[in-house]
């Protein structure tokens, strides 16, 4: 069977077939990624009710929801450090480890609080090391010309894990939800397992004959020499400089770039996305009428539904463009949603008749969220980062993430439980009026560029 694979890879059509094989087949970890984020949103309502063998705090609820982070940034330096070390495919083949052992560490939790918190730490890891090289893989194999379409099936996945985690929560127990979510990882495996290695990683590796047979497989056709030696320059280019950790704070373009992910990450999360869905059974029984379930699927049934179609649109209208439309629509949601509690909780005005416009409010935000800032930001941070420190800069962007996760999610936690319902939409509208400015300002196009084109932009734009 490995032969008749390898060799329908090897055909020479000229396709963009292998490319989708093997960006999709490495996307499929980011189904597991979408299961662990969506867990909490079904089973921090049974961890708190009688339902649990143990009995569960809210300060404990909150910390399951959260302590995830902690092996996030593990997992983002271990992943980044190992795919220069042992290559992108065997790095990503790994991620499938920890994604089998955290749900299995959830079915034997009914015992002690810690084996949860134990669980998310350890799902936790596999989270950041697909944040940190998968996307980076993703844009190393594929054509400018798929880039976006191809990086975007990252998100959908999550978003169907989201889902099928969410459905599966809500009427299987914990237990039986832990067994149904460790079955996806060996699906990836067996998936995988055929896809070639990233082109870049052998040249970088100084292996220019596995390089060109990798690269024959991926563009499918045997006259590759063109690419090749644009790929072998770029490649050498960016090697020249050194890549540890103290250059990318030290040297002033890669200080840029730094900076440049750093800020686009804060301010996609500082939307209040991760918050939502941490939260979302908990905040659609505390703002509506309606069942948790239904109203917690509807949002990432929407948010798939629009991502479908975005995947044929982000290589048409840019990064930027998307990113900017997605922030405006999403401060106009979070926004309503605002002023719809504030007058709720501290008017007189009888909202009764209208109690379903939050579950409105946020899946409109859903939906503008997923078909831009989700969509595409993955990619773009893949994109942006030269080859000699992207592993530094991606073990960087763990913290990043794990921190805005985190803090987000917190704030939102806390100002929803001891201020108001609806601090936590003004707080995450008025940081999406930020986030507008700083896209419009700062972050340049990458929409059909070569990576190496990226980095020759984001030079002559340093100078």
């Amino acid at each position: 069977m490995k032969l008749f694979i390898e060799k329908s890879l090897q055909k020479n059509d000229g396709s963009h077939l292998t490319q989708y094989l093997a960006a999709i087949s490495a996307s499929l970890t980011f189904f597991m990624f979408g299961g662990y984020q969506g867990w909490t949103a079904p089973s921090l309502v049974k961890l708190l009710s009688d339902e649990y063998p143990i009995p569960i705090s809210q300060e404990d609820a909150s910390i399951v929801a959260t302590i995830g982070c902690l092996g996030h940034v593990i997992g983002g330096f271990l992943g980044s450090s190992l795919s220069d070390l042992i290559g992108r495919k065997t790095t990503i083949m790994s991620i499938g480890i920890p994604q089998i052992i955290s749900p299995t560490l959830v079915y034997f939790s009914d015992s002690s609080k810690y084996m949860l918190y134990a669980a998310r730490i350890v799902g936790g890891i596999g989270e950041g090391a697909n944040i940190a090289i998968v996307g980076s893989y993703i844009a190393e194999i594929v054509v400018p010309k798929v880039r976006g379409i191809l990086g975007g099936f990252t998100t959908i996945f999550i978003c169907l894990g989201m889902l099928t985690v969410n459905v599966t929560g809500s009427y299987l127990t914990i237990k039986e939800t832990s067994l149904v979510m460790a079955l996806f990882p060996v699906i990836f495996w067996i998936c995988f397992m055929f896809m070639p290695e990233s082109p870049y990683y052998y040249l970088m590796k100084n292996k220019p004959e596995k390089a060109k047979e990798s690269l024959k497989i991926l563009r499918r056709k045997h006259d590759i020499e063109k690419e090749f030696d644009q790929l072998t320059l770029d490649v050498q280019r960016q090697m020249l400089a050194r890549g540890g950790f103290r250059d990318l704070f030290c040297i002033p373009i890669n200080r840029q770039v730094l900076i440049l992910v750093t800020l686009l990450r804060f301010f996609q999360f500082y939307t209040g996305y991760m918050a939502f869905t941490a939260y979302m059974q908990l905040m659609i029984v505390q703002t509506t009428n309606l069942s948790p379930v239904f109203g917690s699927s509807l949002l990432f049934l929407a948010g798939i539904l629009v991502m479908i179609p975005g995947l044929f649109y982000i290589d048409k209208i840019g990064r930027r463009t998307l990113f900017l439309i997605s922030m405006v629509l999403c401060f106009a949601a979070l926004i309503s949603m605002a002023v719809f509690l504030t007058i709720r909780d501290y008017s007189t005005i009888d909202l009764s008749s209208v109690s379903y416009m939050p579950l409105i409010f946020v899946t409109l935000y859903n939906i503008f969220f997923c078909g831009g800032l989700g969509l595409g930001v993955n990619i773009y941070i893949a994109e942006v980062y030269p080859a000699n420190i992207k592993a530094s800069g991606l073990a960087i962007a763990s913290i990043v993430y794990a921190f805005t996760v985190t803090s987000s999610t917190k704030i939102y936690q806390f100002t929803a439980d001891y201020v108001g319902a609806s601090v936590p939409f003004y707080i995450f509208a008025g940081t999406t009026v930020l986030g507008v400015i700083y896209i419009y300002c700062f972050v340049p196009e990458t929409k059909g560029k070569t990576l190496g084109m990226i980095q020759n932009e984001l030079r002559n734009r340093r100078k």
